[in-house]
């Protein structure tokens, strides 16, 4: 979730909804939409890079969880030595522990940062290839404005005024990415 709301403020920051340009007065707005979201996860090229960044994560992911078992594992030993064990032995467990922790603080914050710059920077070049496309689109078919779809601000839409589709099929042809359907 927290992936599709950076993707929604990023591209919205790259200026997504293409301006409106000089018409003349008698001229009839036309007004489209984009989901955003659709378009970056459903784009041949989006969902191949989604997936090269989970597939980062996932090692990552697994450490992480190894070093909570072992920290978990460090705990309840702890715990069932109090008592038995000498002081100076639960000492260097209690050591342990606490550097299993930080170690694993650590390395989240390592993967979270990397993460995000990984991520931000699929963002930022699908972000203006999506703007490219939906600029082109618009200036083609006589928009007025393109706004970024978000259905709980709407009250009504009408069904041609979503050029998502339109957008992803535009997207795979110009920018095809190996696997993909190129548009079709």
């Amino acid at each position: 979730m927290r992936f599709v709301q950076r993707a929604v403020a990023f591209v919205g920051a790259l200026g997504l909804a293409a301006g409106a340009w000089a018409q003349s007065p008698e001229a009839v707005s036309k007004i489209g939409f984009v989901e955003v979201e659709r378009a970056v996860f459903v784009c041949d090229e989006g969902k191949s890079r989604l997936r090269d960044l989970e597939t980062w994560a996932k090692p990552r992911q697994e450490e992480l969880a190894k070093l909570a078992k072992e920290i978990n594992d460090l705990g309840t030993e702890l715990n069932a030595r109090r008592g038995v064990a000498s002081d100076e032995a639960l000492a260097e467990m209690n050591r342990q522990l606490v550097g299993k922790q930080r170690e694993a603080e650590d390395k989240q914050r390592i993967a979270k940062r990397e993460f995000e710059k990984r991520q931000d920077e699929v963002l930022k070049d699908l972000g203006s290839k999506l703007q490219e496309i939906v600029g082109s689109y618009a200036r083609e078919n006589g928009f007025t404005a393109i706004f970024i779809l978000k259905a709980n601000n709407l009250v009504f839409l009408a069904p041609g005024a979503d050029i998502t589709e339109t957008v992803i099929k535009l997207y795979n042809q110009k920018f095809p990415f190996p696997g993909g359907t190129g548009g079709k």
